[in-house]
């Protein structure tokens, strides 16, 4: 395992280093605005989590670019079957891969708060955003514990057309929710933007956003051991989709 841990990190160190910087693109300038602009000593809690939220999905959206890259990467039969003829050589590999998403998604986590810290040190009015970050942390896992098992069975290509039909059957539900679902609790969206706000300083809310969070958590970090042992279990069967 650690020689396939060190080949990826050998391999992909200047993507690492490219990515962490792009990740900060978003989250570096709103830090920076909340600090620092006189019209925000005055934005509630829950408006500033909301506002550290947008530049936090960026950053996971574009740390997920890299984790996808890596399956990518190593898309050559040559390479497949050798790893295949090593002593589980499969399972190393993939889980180097698993690995080093996870440590990735890790360090996501620790920018984006260090640069919250930072906004924070310059204006006390704003949110402490970690909780939130956490949360983004195990979506990023539980998106890549459905997408690495597809790469690996159908190829990169044809994994990314599988997940965009599931994107859009996902855009498809909602679309029907909004035409024909219950909109009674967004009809005034003034109010539910003050009672989603809310929710956030009040600790019977917030206790059972915790409770839920731990359950899901803990759901997904099985899910992401069964997506890593599937993942070994198609790694053959996908060469025949790898296009060199």
């Amino acid at each position: 395992m650690t020689g396939f841990l060190y080949r990826e990190l050998r391999l992909s160190w200047y993507k690492i280093i490219l990515f962490m910087f792009g990740m900060m693109v978003y989250p570096v300038p709103i830090a920076l605005l909340m600090r620092n602009s006189p019209d925000m000593k005055d934005i509630s809690g829950g408006v500033s989590a909301l506002v550290s939220g947008v530049g936090a999905v960026m950053a996971f959206l574009i740390g997920g670019t890299f984790e996808v890259t890596m399956f990518k990467d190593d898309e050559r039969r040559k390479w497949a079957y050798y790893t295949a003829s090593t002593p589980d050589g499969i399972k190393r590999q993939i889980g180097a891969k698993y690995i080093v998403t996870l440590f990735f998604a890790m360090a996501t986590v620790t920018m984006l708060t260090l640069v919250n810290s930072f906004a924070y040190d310059g204006n006390h009015d704003i949110a402490i955003a970690t909780s939130l970050y956490m949360v983004l942390f195990y979506v990023q896992l539980f998106m890549r514990s459905l997408e690495y098992p597809l790469m690996v069975r159908f190829g990169g290509k044809t994994g990314n057309v599988v997940k965009m039909v599931l994107i859009v059957a996902v855009v498809l539900g909602g679309t029907v929710y909004l035409l024909f679902g219950d909109l009674s609790p967004f009809a005034d969206m003034s109010s539910f933007w003050d009672r989603l706000f809310e929710s956030f300083d009040d600790p019977e809310a917030a206790g059972k956003i915790a409770l839920g969070t731990g359950i899901a958590a803990l759901g997904i970090t099985v899910l992401y051991y069964l997506s890593y042992r599937l993942s070994v279990k198609w790694y053959l069967k996908g060469v025949d989709h790898y296009a060199k």
